[in-house]
């Protein structure tokens, strides 16, 4: 997926590709990509300490960590059945 990843980059931020490529290739030891197990999914250094500081603090500020009860998590008075083909302003009401 680097490859797709790479040719939409290039194509819809073209002023910006080479400059993100080359950031994700300094968080995983110069390549775009790393197969191994647990790495795959995380960068190393400052860049990526960096932005898992922004991340944990963006999901802190809107409440995404905190923690659900499981009595909300299984509400079924919140579904409806859908309305019919072709009848989508329904969704609406």
């Amino acid at each position: 997926i680097k490859d797709l990843f790479a040719e939409w980059l290039t194509e819809h931020a073209p002023d910006r590709a080479k400059r993100v490529l080359n950031r994700l290739k300094m968080m995983r030891d110069g390549r775009l990509y790393d197969a191994q197990w647990g790495a795959r999914m995380r960068g190393k250094g400052v860049d990526a300490d960096l932005l898992a500081k922004r991340f944990e603090l963006a999901t802190k500020r809107l409440g995404l960590n905190e923690a659900r009860s499981v009595d909300a998590a299984r509400r079924t008075d919140l579904f409806r059945v859908p309305p019919k083909a072709g009848d989508q302003l329904a969704l609406f009401e």
